[in-house]
């Protein structure tokens, strides 16, 4: 399998996020943060490559996290695969992203609540340009979901930057929610547009979606797999068990859990 979608921090950064969400949110994160551990996890469960990530909430941190990143993708070893972060109020993002590619990054992170940065924001524009001619890929988590439902018109902001950048791809995170039927409905016309299932299908995920089997098999070939791990309050394999529980044939889960995210990045080819 690859996971498109996990989370990886320095020490620090992780253990305030995890003080925020017991603080501020009734879910229960007990899995491991250690990367190591965390990657172990991963591949006792059949994961052979992932992508993690870290998030600049701040100015000024987004250069040493994506030195972090790489580093740690390169302690990780095979299947590792990084995400750069950037911060648009730092005074050159998109040298910072062109930077952290050379260092190993397969694409960018954009997480707009946590960031306060909005993927349609014009000076995200060469930070794009950056990740598009490495032939990588934008994760994007649009709006505030789930402390929030309203992505101020999510679905029509990706779709203007994908016209944007004509050979950019996207990845949305949590498949969509709230506007996953809008999505369901640009990814028929929009190749380079995908979605994530990261903690929408797990059956006791707090995000669990609202989607039949025939929603799931219209988009199946620009759907990808992602957990959220380890920040999730349910087993590694969830979202998994989320699937199956579809009735979903075996070919359309191994589009889902491997095949599809291939067309992402040559770094999960």
């Amino acid at each position: 399998m690859i996971d498109v979608h996990t989370h990886l921090h320095p020490p620090r950064l992780f253990a305030a996020i995890r003080r925020w969400f017991a603080e501020r949110s009734p879910w229960v994160l007990e899995h491991p943060t250690e990367p190591r551990e965390v990657a172990r996890i991963m591949r006792e469960h059949g994961v052979e490559k992932f992508a993690f990530c870290s998030y600049a909430h701040k100015t000024g941190i987004a250069r040493d996290l994506n030195a972090w990143l790489n580093e740690t993708a390169r302690e990780l070893g095979a299947g590792a695969v990084p995400l750069a972060t950037v911060h648009l109020d730092d005074p050159d993002a998109a040298g910072d992203m062109r930077e952290a590619l050379r260092g190993g990054c397969a694409g960018l992170k954009v997480h707009e609540n946590v960031q306060h940065l909005a993927l349609d924001d014009p000076r995200f524009g060469p930070v794009l340009e950056a990740v598009a001619e490495h032939e990588g890929f934008v994760l994007v988590h649009v709006g505030a979901i789930p402390w929030s439902y309203e992505t101020n018109n999510g679905p029509a902001r990706i779709a203007r930057v994908l016209e944007r950048h004509p050979s950019l791809r996207i990845v949305v995170a949590h498949f969509g929610i709230p506007d996953q039927l809008r999505y369901i409905e640009l990814v028929q016309h929009e190749p380079r547009l995908f979605l994530d299932t990261t903690m929408a299908f797990a059956l006791d995920s707090p995000m669990r979606v609202t989607v039949t089997r025939e929603d799931v098999e219209r988009g199946a070939r620009q759907i990808v797999y992602g957990t959220d791990f380890p920040n999730t309050p349910h087993p590694y394999d969830g979202e998994l068990h989320g699937l199956r529980a579809l009735g979903l044939g075996e070919a359309t889960l191994r589009a889902i859990t491997t095949e599809n995210a291939r067309r992402l990045t040559p770094a999960f080819a």
